[in-house]
């Protein structure tokens, strides 16, 4: 079974649904935020109404009960009791098959949480075209502190609120922040970035006596990768980045 953790309608596997606080949408709706409050017997209902499914989206899953709470989860094949409490989150991968039980301790007992939701490939895209290449392993994640992911939601939360000219700015800065914090803790890059072949030590000397040779000349980086058989996607990363030294050196 998916199940859509970004509909914006409580799907009709919800028998009594929490009380949903906020949404909001960012990214024209690539990335969002829930959060909400619910009794505990209603998550009891709500955790007999879903079987294990795999999420259609990658779900930051962010605890913020101001007492520790018990909770049986099986994550992607494992099953485990968390004591669970503010500061906490739990990562879903995407098709990653999960269940949830909470513990019935206190049936009256009032508890928040939300939930940042972040599409698949609007995460791949934004790690692409920041040099990460794909595949993508992401790890499932029991209940784990993570303030800082915590803070940021929390100022997701209010920035629609804000207005100012560079709420935008703020807005995407926080968005960025949040996908890096995944990519960093909660993804394994298997491969680096495809494309052609990065300069060897012997060509970037190449190039570099190349430059010295005509240094009172007009020069252009297309006149030495062609000469030297960088691709232009790679002139950009490599060329910027000549050591000045090297450039003020002619022995090397």
């Amino acid at each position: 079974m998916t199940f859509d953790y970004g509909s914006e309608t409580p799907p009709r596997e919800f028998v009594s649904p929490p009380s949903l606080l906020s949404s909001v949408r960012l990214r024209s709706g690539q990335v969002k935020l829930f959060n909400f409050r619910a009794k505990l017997s209603d998550l009891w209902q709500i955790a007999d109404a879903i079987p294990q499914h795999r999420p259609k989206q990658h779900v930051v899953c962010l605890h913020h009960f101001d007492q520790p709470m018990k909770f049986d989860r099986n994550l992607d094949g494992r099953t485990r009791r968390e004591t669970t409490a503010k500061g906490d989150i739990a990562f879903l991968p995407a098709d990653a098959p999960t269940m949830l039980r909470p513990a019935k301790d206190d049936p009256h007992r009032f508890l928040s949480y939300s939930y940042l939701v972040l599409e698949p490939g609007y995460l791949a895209e934004l790690a692409l075209s920041n040099g990460i290449g794909r595949p993508l392993d992401f790890i499932p994640s029991f209940a784990t502190p993570d303030p800082l992911l915590h803070e940021i939601t929390a100022a997701l939360t209010s920035a629609p609120q804000i207005k100012d000219p560079a709420a935008n700015l703020f807005t995407e800065a926080l968005v960025n922040a949040a996908c890096a914090r995944i990519l960093r803790n909660y993804a394994e890059v298997r491969y680096p970035l495809s494309g052609s072949r990065r300069l060897t030590d012997d060509r970037l000397r190449a190039v570099i006596d190349y430059i010295h040779d005509h240094i009172g000349e007009s020069l252009e980086l297309g006149m030495a990768r062609a000469k030297y058989c960088a691709s232009r996607s790679h002139e950009s990363t490599y060329f910027k980045h000549l050591p000045i030294h090297f450039l003020g050196n002619p022995t090397l």
